[in-house]
């Protein structure tokens, strides 16, 4: 009897330490993979991406459609990957619909809601009507939007991703991850 208990002990302890483990190492290596597009994102943006470098997951195409978002109402600073995808939602930020254009499309963004601050969009429902949203694409032109309004959808509300010209839609889970919540906003310049 006592081997038995003391097998379920050391089980309990081996299937409790798996459960903590799995998230950090999970959180840890999305971080490292964001930080590797941020150094990569960092060499195009001077102008030396070396295209042999091996360490890089990311090619020069995939780095060639990423814009930069920015918002300070929020202190978002992040890169958005032109293709969604779970792999890519994991690292950073992505675009729903690829190919869009800022001048004349709308530009949709969607993003996990993150359980911490500095990545994803946590924060996104604190936006309020007016506040500014920056965003740059690889070229150096910046698009600078208004946000008109934020909702909560469901989360079949495809509707949001309607083209009807040039605005940005940025879309994350609510909390509880059953809604959406939805942040539209218009271009000023």
């Amino acid at each position: 009897m006592r081997k038995k208990r003391l097998w379920i002990g050391i089980s309990s302890l081996v299937l409790g330490f798996s459960l903590i483990a799995i998230p950090i190492y999970y959180d840890w290596k999305t971080t490292n993979q964001n930080q590797e597009l941020v150094e990569a994102m960092e060499l195009v943006n001077v102008g030396s991406r070396d295209t042999n470098n091996e360490s890089s997951t990311f090619t020069e195409e995939e780095l060639e459609g990423v814009f930069q978002l920015e918002i300070p109402a929020i202190n978002l600073n992040q890169y958005v990957l032109p293709k969604t995808t779970q792999e890519n939602l994991a690292i950073s930020l992505t675009q729903i619909v690829e190919n869009e254009n800022p001048k004349t499309d709308n530009i949709s963004i969607a993003g996990h809601r993150g359980y911490r601050g500095d990545r994803h969009f946590r924060n996104l429902p604190e936006l309020k009507q007016g506040d500014n949203i920056f965003l740059t694409d690889n070229n150096a032109k910046s698009y600078h939007y208004k946000v008109k309004e934020v909702t909560t959808i469901q989360e079949d509300a495809v509707e949001v991703l309607e083209n009807n010209g040039p605005e940005i839609t940025l879309i994350t889970c609510t909390l509880d991850g059953k809604k959406r919540v939805a942040v539209k906003g218009e271009l000023i310049e």
